[in-house]
């Protein structure tokens, strides 16, 4: 009797398992293989087992995301999106017009923090290294990139690193893939602003800092003047009411820049 109810027992198991699915495991895709999966609205993630790992420890990746009306001969501005804090992969659009952008999200390395504050980034060249490779391999895979339209945006510690990136000497530069720069409560720092600002004639920043304490503002607002002495055309704007962020009211202003003057020049072709 006790063997015949052991044995039902065993069956009523086998029944439940087979109903629940298939645990599939999180197989990442070769980057030679998304181009096929290149399709209006398609999301991408492309994986950089190459690199070393992102500031949170995790595999170097980063998160791209194509427009709804993707068309393969069209030629789209790419927006990077460079997070505060420890960074992230994932994009940001929240300050963009409408219109059709390509957007990613760019990590941080491991181990490119400043010696004096381990918090924030400090080594830029390996960023920039870290970084470029990404968009190198991004432009493989989606070539039609709009780079004189190209936006890169951040906030704290993404500021800092677009400061910091733009005074690297040697090439390929910042500017060589991007003409808007925007730049949010970061840079201007004594460890984001060493070197020189390249040249940036035809290009254009926006910066913006917070107006009560816990800014950056001592150090950002110096930027505009910095920025447009070396040809910029330059925005400079102070969140009223705000502390360390980029705050949401901000947003609409730098979208309505960037669609009135940033993105209004038309692209050299």
């Amino acid at each position: 009797m006790r063997s015949a109810f052991f044995a039902l027992l065993a069956y009523c198991v086998s029944l439940v398992a087979a109903d629940k699915p298939a645990v599939v495991a999180d197989v990442a895709v070769p980057r030679t293989e998304l181009q096929t999966q290149v399709a209006p609205g398609a999301s991408l993630k492309f994986d950089f087992p190459e690199l070393t790992v992102d500031r949170h420890g995790a595999l170097a990746a980063c998160h791209v995301k194509l427009p709804a009306g993707y068309e393969a001969g069209k030629r789209y501005p790419l927006v990077a999106w460079l997070g505060g804090g420890e960074g992230g992969n994932n994009p940001s659009g929240s300050f963009l017009p409408a219109g059709d952008f390509i957007l990613v999200g760019l990590p941080y390395p491991k181990g490119a923090n400043n010696p004096a504050q381990a918090n924030m980034v400090g080594d830029y060249a390996k960023v920039w290294t870290y970084q470029r490779f990404m968009l190198d391999e991004i432009a493989k895979v989606i070539p039609n990139l709009d780079k004189q339209h190209s936006i890169i945006a951040g906030f704290s510690n993404g500021a800092h690193a677009i400061d910091g990136m733009l005074r690297l000497s040697g090439r390929p530069k910042l500017t060589d893939y991007f003409g808007i720069f925007v730049l949010a409560d970061g840079g201007g720092t004594a460890y984001s602003s060493k070197g020189n600002l390249p040249d940036l004639k035809g290009k254009f920043a926006y910066a913006c800092w917070g107006g009560e304490k816990g800014s950056n503002k001592p150090a950002t607002s110096q930027l505009p003047k910095a920025l447009k002495a070396k040809g910029a055309t330059v925005v400079g704007s102070e969140m009223a009411g705000v502390g360390h962020a980029f705050a949401e009211s901000e947003h609409p202003k730098v979208a309505a820049w960037l669609e009135k003057v940033a993105l209004a020049t038309p692209a050299k072709k």
